[in-house]
Formats: structure tokens, sequence, C-alpha cells
């Protein structure tokens, strides 16, 4: 099966990454009243407020906001851990070592515990701290997709210099959150890191479809479960 992350020829910036990244560093620098913050989309330039707001640092790498065994036991028992098949299935269809992308799957608070995919994205990104374990929150590493999804409830897409963090800006990204199919509160994340083609309106489609069929899954899941229970009884026993 060929990837949904092949290049495609019209991709095309919403802004020059020049006039981004000028905005960028004017806005760190303090000039918060800059005209060229009017080149920057209100969503990005809103979580760069929020980031400054946060005392989040324009360089430097995320916090590992898990130790290995706190990782180990969070695969093991997070509601999504059940579903990592699919999300692997729909995202990283074929090879996923030769995808083109690397997919990460986080927790509602932004730590990733899932990441993969490509193995050359994957050792690059690793780099800048884009790694199992890491705290990709928007209070952490700043306006990035993860984490903005989760702070604003609905799929984002982050291009390139967009990015609040400077080592994060040679990647793109789209993420979207996932929630519980009854209670509709974050469960976590997912999201897709590579170049430009995986912030396409197609890509969004895509991370959003996945992330509802996630949750769909989950639902099925409880509703085949809840007959077996109510057969055990309370304490288990039929």
């Amino acid at each position: 099966m060929s990837s949904p992350w092949t290049p495609r020829r019209n991709a095309s910036p919403e802004n020059s990454r020049l006039l981004i990244e000028r905005a960028h560093e004017e806005l760190v620098a303090g000039n918060d009243a800059d005209r060229r913050l009017l080149d920057v989309r209100p969503l990005v330039r809103d979580s760069w407020r929020r980031s400054i707001d946060s005392l989040v640092g324009a360089e430097g790498l995320p916090p590992l906001a898990l130790t290995f065994e706190e990782l180990e036991e969070l695969r093991l028992t997070h509601p999504l851990a059940s579903v990592m098949d699919m999300i692997r299935s729909l995202l990283i269809p074929g090879d996923p070592g030769e995808s083109g992308v690397a997919v990460a799957v986080g927790d509602a608070s932004g730590r990733l515990l899932w990441v993969e995919g490509d193995r050359g994205v994957r050792r690059l990104t690793g780099d800048m701290g884009f790694v199992a374990g890491a705290d990709w929150s928007e209070d952490a590493v700043g306006t990035a997709a993860p984490g903005t999804a989760i702070r604003l409830d609905r799929s984002v897409q982050i291009r390139g210099a967009e990015h609040f963090n400077r080592h994060v800006q040679p990647w793109s990204c789209t993420a979207a959150p996932v929630h519980d199919p009854e209670t509709r509160r974050i469960l976590g994340v997912i999201d897709v890191t590579g170049g430009d083609t995986v912030v396409t309106p197609q890509a969004q489609l895509l991370v959003d479809a996945t992330a509802r069929a996630v949750e769909g899954e989950l639902l099925l899941a409880r509703m085949r479960e809840r007959p077996l229970r109510q057969a055990q009884g309370p304490d288990g026993a039929r």
C-alpha cells in the first residue's frame, strides 16, 4: 500500500517562511505590536503569545516527563493502547520505516507515549526531543500541533516557522485530540510530523478521521464488554 504522505506538486505555504520568521523574532524580542505579526495566522499568533506568557523558551529541548518505568506502565494501561494497531494501519500503511513521517500518540497532558514511523524522520526529530516520554504540551514547548490541539480541543496544523521553538521550525505537523466516546473528555492526541505533505487539507482530514475512528472503536469495545460484565456480576463471578 502506498503512503498517504507522498509529496504533491501543488502544496504551497499560507505565508512565506521569511515573513513568519521575522514576526517570530519581533515577538520574542518583545515587540508585540510589530506589524509583521499580522502576517501570522491568528491561531498561531495567539499560541505564540500564550507561549510567552507561560515563559516557554524559544530554544531548548522539551522536558522528559516520564521515566522508562512510568512510560511502560502508561503504555500498558492507557485507553489508546488498545487502538494503536488501528492508528498504525490508517496513518502509516505499508512499510512504516519508510513512510516519510513520524506518528506520535500522546496522553491528555501532551506527554508522548508512542513515536513511530519513518526511521530517518524519527532520528532527526529525536534530536529536538520528539521522543516517547517527552512533554509536548503547549506550556512546555510552545506552539506545536500536539500541545496546541489539546489546548484548543480541535485539530491543528502547524507549518515550519509557525512553531514557537526554533529547533522545531524545520518540521511541520498535524494533530487531533481523541475524546472519550461517552464523556467527551480528552484522552490523548494523535500527531503526524514531517514535511509539507503533513499540513495539507487532505492530511488534516485523514488525521481527524483517524481520531474519530479510534473513538468509534473505543465505544464498540465498551459495548462488547458490558454484557460480559453484567453476566459476571459485581464480584466478577458468574
